[in-house]
């Protein structure tokens, strides 16, 4: 069993989440907080939170902002006693850095408190912002600076949840942030941090809301649960021990979470990158057991890529395979539809790996099944069946055949038959659209998405308007797709 206090899982207030990250002893200094920004086109829209104990009453805010390094600041006043709110800010120039602070009065003092300076970079931005955080600020360093990891749910009371994680390579990769929208994705708000947390999947099961994640990359495998709409979270419970990049751990995405034959499932990897290569596994427990005990868990042994199975790719490529999709093909077989990372094959795109499972047998390991040409293998994919139109369906990061590492083309596929796959429509395509930025630098990636009536609903982890690069993202951007079973 694994917590991360007594009482839960979540953490609201800053202040706490870094001497928890960091150490007891570590403080940001103030009570003011940056909760959530979202840039556009020449503007921002800035959640904050006071946690002061006497933030309403007593305190007036005001709102400062300057260009990156500048000494002229505009100052908007917020108002008193209000303790949190929002605030947009119109009429900046796009590809320019700005940098801001919420100001409060102190008693006793002349001089204001403020928050730390966030900051960020305007600019159009397909869809809408749920959450962005610049490739340099480094409020959150203790985790990372980058966006990762999207999911998406719709809650039994209609609102919408999604949440990221926050990365960087060779950081603490260990906190995910939660943001709700109560009016269909038209608006975000923070909810809660959750620590620790990496690589989450949110999904509902039986009506209520649960985070499958790992503690940090190749942390331990976890599980909790909300039953106040993410509010708040129980501890979570350990599924899978936790391991390390140099020996290999559990590694996973915001991958599906199934029902099938009386048990949920959903694919994990183990390995490691410094390893070279991740074996392949689902996960698995009974649907009406309690998913917070552990022991209700079956993990089945891991199997390797195999450079011999047929129809895999010639050349050098031994990195394989990872980010599987559990989901059951028209004959009823369970398997694991997997990335494939063809990097250095023959060819070196266009194909993912089918694995099968024995659903009476979760505990043995999965078996090849086959190879099949598949748009998009190079980037997590999501797949799910439609039953109102008898199809399959994903959003994948698709490539040309000249710029493999790209992100920058989103397309909507489909299949009848799970092997045989279309391109329904590129729903994204900075590539022909003229994007000034190269496709090193601008990616809609990592997609995760679910059907909601006639239309799809996904969140990307997005990089665009001075990313570090196309998969160190700074957006997570929301989207809808209407009436995609008619395209």
């Amino acid at each position: 069993m694994s917590q991360t206090t007594a009482t839960g899982w979540n953490i609201a207030n800053p202040e706490q989440l870094y001497k928890a990250a960091v150490s007891d002893s570590a403080s940001y200094g103030t009570t003011l907080h940056l909760m959530r920004l979202a840039p556009g086109e020449g503007s921002l829209t800035a959640d904050w939170i006071d946690f002061a104990e006497d933030a309403v009453p007593h305190r007036e805010y005001s709102l400062e902002y300057r260009t990156r390094g500048g000494t002229d600041a505009t100052v908007i006043p917020l108002g008193r006693g209000r303790g949190s709110g929002a605030a947009t800010i119109t009429g900046l120039t796009d590809g320019t850095d700005y940098e801001l602070c919420i100001l409060a009065e102190q008693a006793g003092s002349p001089e204001p408190e403020r928050s730390p300076w966030r900051l960020f970079r305007p600019g159009h931005v397909p869809g809408t912002v749920i959450n962005y955080i610049h490739p340099e600020d480094y409020t959150y360093g203790f985790s990372g600076r980058s966006v990762a990891s999207p999911s998406i749910v719709r809650l039994p009371d209609g609102s919408l949840l999604a949440s990221h994680d926050i990365f960087w390579g060779n950081e603490g990769q260990n906190t995910s942030m939660l943001f709700r929208s109560r009016d269909d994705g038209a608006t975000w708000s923070f909810v809660q941090f959750l620590y620790p947390c990496f690589w989450g999947k949110l999904f509902l099961h039986r009506g209520r809301l649960y985070m499958l994640a790992t503690s940090t990359e190749y942390g331990a495998l976890l599980i909790g649960r909300s039953d106040d709409g993410g509010e708040t979270w129980s501890a979570p419970t350990e599924i899978i021990a936790a391991g390390s990049q140099k020996a290999g751990g559990p590694h996973k995405a915001p991958m599906p979470v199934i029902e099938h034959n009386g048990r949920l499932w959903t694919g994990i990897d183990y390995g490691s990158w410094t390893l070279g290569s991740h074996a392949s596994g689902l996960v698995s427990v009974p649907a009406d057991a309690d998913l917070l005990d552990s022991s209700q868990w079956t993990v089945m042994p891991f199997l390797p890529y195999d450079l011999e199975w047929p129809g895999t790719v010639g050349g050098t490529n031994r990195a394989g395979l990872l980010e599987g999709n559990a989901v059951v093909t028209p004959d009823g077989k369970l398997v694991n539809l997997l990335r494939y990372q063809t990097n250095g094959g023959n060819p070196d795109h266009g194909r993912a790996i089918m694995l099968q499972a024995d659903p009476d047998r979760p505990e043995q390991p999965l078996t090849f099944y086959k190879v099949i040409p598949f748009y998009g293998n190079l980037s997590k994919f999501t797949v799910y069946y439609d039953l109102d139109s008898a199809c399959y369906w994903s959003l994948v990061s698709r490539v040309k055949p000249d710029k493999t590492g790209q992100r920058n083309i989103l397309a909507l596929v489909r299949s009848a038959d799970l092997e045989h796959w279309e391109i329904v429509q590129d729903v994204l395509n900075y590539e022909d659209n003229g994007w000034p930025e190269d496709f090193k630098k601008v990616g809609f990636q990592y997609i995760d998405w679910i059907s909601d009536g006639d239309d799809i609903l996904f969140a990307s982890r997005t990089a665009i308007n001075g990313a570090y690069n196309f998969h160190n993202a700074n957006y997570l951007t929301y989207h809808k797709i209407a009436n995609f079973r008619s395209l």
